[in-house]
This record gives structure tokens, C-alpha cells and sequence, in this order.
């Protein structure tokens, strides 16, 4: 099987649970699959990243890892991950991941789920991922379009609550001929607010 020409990569690794350490997930077993990976296919391996991580949702090391590959002018070819699930949480996430890179003509490695974008084949799964993920985004708009639908009928209020506004004092700040903003301020609403109640009283 022919080979691509050696690439220089970015190795990410992150462990988030004390389970996952045991399950050969922990940073040495990643660590020492993408050294391998890299080895075996004549790949530099110019940085290697950790992140532990909690509860919390941001990953402060992987955005700064993505950013440098993505903006690297030739100093980095793309970014290799032991396992994808270590790179994003979700199908969309790792649809967006791959297409940020391909759009930078980065590529994107996964070791032991034998992805690699420089590859026909890994162009293809990738290909195939984001036809999920916008799959996913269509039927989430759908089922939120039915769900509205069914709660219109069945006389449920699907927007915001309408905020509480004391309309005589609203009455008598438009007898006095106070502005909108100033109105507005005075409620504690917003001025679109103060103008929709307005036109229900018809003193718009």
C-alpha cells in the first residue's frame, strides 16, 4: 500500500474520568500509540499536548492546540489523537473538528480508529460524518418545529412569559407624553416591550 508523504503532527491527549484510566484510555497508553503510529509511518511528531479533564466543559488546552494547528503556516501538517472520542463529544463536534482542518488543509489522525484525512478512505469517513451531523441538525430543527406545533394546539405558550408591566402607570406615562426609552427605563422592560403593549391598548 502506497503511503503519503510524512507529516508533521500535533499529538492531543486527555483523560476525564479515573474509569478511563483503567479502561487503557490513560495519557501513557495515548501517548504511546500516537509515538508508535508516528513512527511506524515516518511521521514528526513535533508536540505533544495533555489535558486532564473535569467536570467543567471547556477545554482550555485542546482550543489551544486546534488554533495553533489551524493557523500554522507550514509548520504544522495536522493533528493526531489516539481514539476520536478523545477529540470531540459528539458526531457534530467531530464533523466540525474535521471540516475547521480541511478547510485549512490541515489533516486529522486517529490512531485506533485507522482514520487518517490524508487518505482517500479517511476523506470519505469524514465525508460521511458530516452528512450525520447535518442529518442530526435537521431532524433537532424538525422535532423542535412538531413539538411547537403540538403545544400550540394544545394551548400552551411556547414563548418567553410576557413580562409584568403596570399598565396604568404605562397609561400615564403616555398621557404625559414621556418617550419610549424613557418609559422603558422607568418599567424595567425593553423598549419593543413597552411598544407592543402600547399597540394592545391601542395608544401607539
Amino acid at each position: 500500500m502506497s503511503r503519503n508523504k510524512p507529516l508533521k503532527l500535533i499529538g492531543y491527549l486527555r483523560v476525564s474520568t479515573v474509569r478511563q484510566k483503567d479502561e487503557g484510555y490513560s495519557l501513557e497508553a495515548q501517548r504511546q500509540a500516537i509515538e508508535r503510529y508516528c513512527q511506524a509511518h515516518g511521521h514528526q511528531l513535533i508536540a505533544l499536548e495533555e489535558e486532564s479533564e473535569s467536570a467543567v466543559k471547556a477545554r482550555p488546552v485542546f482550543n489551544k492546540v486546534f488554533q495553533h494547528v489551524l493557523n500554522s503556516d507550514g509548520e504544522v501538517d495536522g493533528l493526531i489523537v489516539a481514539k476520536l472520542d478523545r477529540l470531540g463529544r459528539s458526531v457534530k463536534d467531530l464533523a466540525d473538528i474535521a471540516a475547521a482542518l480541511r478547510e485549512k488543509n490541515k489533516q486529522l489522525i486517529s490512531v485506533q480508529d485507522h482514520i487518517d484525512t490524508s487518505s482517500p478512505n479517511g476523506k470519505l469517513l469524514f465525508h460521511i460524518l458530516s452528512a450525520i451531523a447535518e442529518y442530526e441538525r435537521e431532524l433537532l430543527i424538525e422535532r423542535t418545529k412538531i413539538g411547537r406545533a403540538i403545544a400550540e394546539r394544545k394551548g400552551v405558550i411556547c414563548h418567553r412569559p410576557r413580562k409584568p408591566i403596570d399598565l396604568e402607570l404605562l397609561k400615564e406615562l403616555k398621557k404625559r407624553g414621556v418617550s419610549h426609552r424613557r418609559m422603558a427605563k422607568l418599567l424595567g422592560v425593553s423598549k419593543s416591550t413597552i411598544l407592543r403593549r402600547l399597540d394592545e391598548l391601542g395608544l401607539r
